[in-house]
């Protein structure tokens, strides 16, 4: 409605500064300048004030898609939060095979060593055993 208002105010400034200059009234062509100009920036501010609603519908729908996209997207990252814990846990429990692995490796080395060190010592004693007896026996045949 106030469109066409302002459309009847921009129509009547328009007839009177016609008639005020046909007439040569000075004062009725301003009064009617102004009410056309008058007119327009109503036009124009109408105008804008639609784009406005316009913008703002927009940005309102803009928003709620956005936030649609937001939702889904934290939903992923909570379904992939989710399933990198349980990766996580089979990672934990494939490293734990190795550590397990490592401390059994680790055991059977240490036992092998063992082993090795106590049949060098003996093989050691024995040779020292030989040794003294050879040595003994040297100094018997020598005497």
């Amino acid at each position: 409605m106030a469109d066409f208002a302002d459309k009847a105010q921009e129509v009547a400034g328009r007839a009177k500064r016609t008639a005020g200059d046909l007439t040569g009234n000075d004062d009725l062509e301003a009064e009617g300048a102004a009410d056309q100009a008058e007119a327009k920036v109503k036009q124009g501010i109408d105008a804008a004030a639609d784009k406005a609603t316009e913008v703002k519908e927009s940005v309102g729908e803009a928003a709620d898609v956005a936030q649609e996209k937001v939702s889904h997207l934290a939903h992923e990252t909570a379904d992939a939060a989710r399933q990198l814990h349980l990766d996580d846990a089979a990672s934990v429990a494939r490293d734990n095979r190795v550590i397990v692995a490592a401390i059994v490796a680790a055991a059977i080395a240490a036992l092998l060593l063992a082993r090795r060190a106590r049949s060098q010592a003996t093989r050691s004693r024995g040779s020292k055993v030989t040794r003294s007896a050879l040595a003994g026996v040297s100094h018997a045949l020598t005497r």
